[in-house]
Parts: C-alpha cells; structure tokens; sequence
C-alpha cells in the first residue's frame, strides 16, 4: 500500500532520518540498547520514505516491506538487493525492539546502527544525484 506525498517533503524524511540514526549512536555508546534499535529502524523507514518520496512522490504506508515494490523502480539491482538485506535485517528485530519484553544487546544495537548506516548513504547518495 501506498501513500501519495509531496516530493518537496523528501528533504524532511531525510532530516528525520539523520536526526533518528544521530540519536541511536548516542543510545548505543549510553549502553541504551533498544533505544539505539528502534531509532536505527526508523531511521531506515524515514530514509526509504525520503528517496520514493522524491523520485516518486510515494511513500509505503501499509507493511514496511511493501517499499521494496517502490524502491526497485529507483534503485539498481545491485543497490535494490544491498538496500533490501540491509532493511529486512533491521525489521527483523524492529517487533522485539518495540513491543516485546526481551531487552536488545550491545551487538544487536551495533548491527542495528550500521545496517541504519549503510541504507541512509545509498539514499544520500541517490538524492544528490
């Protein structure tokens, strides 16, 4: 699912994105181990949303995975499946992060951060093109 957005709101997205991964490497070194998680997701999220935002004027609104359909139409098959790998290994502890009473550790936070990394260079990348 979908949402139509205005493409000139791609740079707030980016903002977002960069705000959210600043905050998880401060979360991460003050030892706050799901905190640096959770921003690390959604730094991803408002990362992807900032690329489709400004090359399609979309943005994912129903299940996270749903932006790879608007992502492959940007990205190079090579860039698709580094940026896909990144993101689904970040989803795949964003539930435990957020809702579940198990605690995140300092190797979950560091993965977390530098897979939250990776997907918003790509993205920093592609935008200034």
């Amino acid at each position: 699912m979908t949402r139509s957005v205005d493409q000139s709101k791609a740079t707030n997205y980016l903002t977002k994105a960069e705000n959210s991964l600043r905050i998880a490497k401060i979360a991460l070194e003050e030892k706050a181990y799901d905190t640096a998680v959770m921003d690390a997701v959604h730094s991803s999220i408002n990362a992807l949303d900032a690329l489709t935002t400004l090359y399609s004027g979309k943005r994912s609104s129903g299940q996270h995975t749903d932006v790879y359909d608007l992502i492959k139409g940007i990205l190079t098959n090579d860039e698709f499946e580094y940026v896909k790998k990144q993101f689904s290994g970040l989803l795949s502890i964003k539930n435990e992060s957020e809702y579940q009473s198990n605690l995140m550790n300092d190797k979950d936070a560091e993965n977390a951060v530098m897979r939250a990394e990776r997907i918003l260079n790509k993205v920093q990348t592609k935008i200034k093109k």
